[in-house]
């Protein structure tokens, strides 16, 4: 049975994350801050956190005011990405998620590059909190599945051909992590940010590519117009014949990975603002903001059906091919 830790300083807050996420699979554990936290960690290891972002209040020493000032102006902004920097340092192998209360872009940002796997705006129905957990813990435990192969190789290539089916993804995500490991490119942590890139794209390119089901439909009868508007099209032409292409080309450089749909594409000019703070809790731009966040660079082809994404060895020299 997972273990999930919540991390979250207001009591009906925590509490309400604790009630979402305690069902019949999972254990939860909520603590009020970080300090509590990491001393629960030492004593029993969890297998997901959901911490508060911004963590200031979380995170202060109860001595400490939540707030100082700097040349008179409040400043809190460089605690919370510290205390993301501590938890990730304290369990480098658990994925951690951030429940976001704001729209400061730049610090979320600055987090999710720190260590953090997601998060999670926390105005987000409890289904939509409960599927996000759960994509998570399916990626990372197909990081932990995944095997280690010959370092040998100097480059290799894998290309994939799926079906639209959803329940793939943990395993592409675990077939393209061994792809990726005989070039010693990513530790755990880095792949683990690989990897939810990769969810968010595969999964638009099934499901809003291919079978042309809009996110608008999860906010009719609680999602089931959604998921039922998805069970349909798998049965009917032509989005039961359509495919999704993924192909990973590594180097000891980088790792370029391609995601191509049939469908009929979009108009890149009309997809929503990542990083307008208004969308961040909008769910096409959450996955926007992610794939841009984890990914050094970000390509759409002009038909608005594929999209290249480079992942670079840290510290290490650009690949020219």
């Amino acid at each position: 049975m997972p273990t999930i830790l919540i991390i979250h300083s207001d009591a009906q807050q925590r509490s309400t994350l604790a009630d979402v996420l305690n069902h019949d699979d999972w254990k939860t554990i909520a603590v009020d801050n970080a300090n509590a936290a990491e001393e629960r960690l030492a004593a029993d290891p969890c297998n997901a956190i959901v911490c508060e972002f911004p963590a200031h209040a979380a995170t202060r020493d109860a001595s400490q005011p939540p707030e100082t000032k700097v040349d008179g102006e409040i400043s809190s902004r460089k605690q919370p990405v510290d205390s993301i920097t501590s938890l990730v340092n304290t369990t480098p192998n658990t994925p951690l998620i951030l429940v976001s209360s704001d729209g400061d872009h730049p610090t979320l940002c600055h987090a999710l590059l720190r260590g953090a796997a997601a998060y999670i705006p926390v105005t987000l129905d409890g289904d939509t909190i409960v599927e996000t957990v759960e994509r998570v813990l399916e990626v990372h435990a197909s990081t932990r599945d995944a095997t280690t192969v010959d370092g040998c190789a100097t480059a290799c290539k894998l290309e994939l051909t799926l079906p639209s089916q959803e329940s793939l993804v943990p395993d592409v995500i675990a077939k393209l992590e061994t792809t990726t490991q005989q070039m010693d490119l990513f530790d755990e942590m880095i792949w683990m940010q690989v990897g939810m890139a990769l969810d968010e794209a595969i999964l638009n390119a099934m499901i809003h590519g291919n079978l042309e089901v809009d996110s608008s439909l999860r906010e009719i009868d609680d999602g089931e117009a959604y998921w039922e508007a998805i069970r349909q099209r798998r049965e009917q032409a032509p989005y039961s014949q359509r495919r999704t292409f993924v192909t990973v080309t590594a180097t000891r450089h980088q790792a370029v990975f391609v995601i191509r749909d049939q469908g009929p594409g979009f108009d890149r000019g009309s997809v929503i603002d990542a990083t307008d703070p208004e969308n961040l809790e909008a769910l096409g731009g959450r996955g926007l903001l992610m794939i841009d966040a984890f990914m050094d660079e970000v390509i759409y082809n002009d038909a608005g059906n594929e999209i290249t994404m480079i992942k670079r060895k840290a510290a290490g020299p650009r690949d020219d091919d």
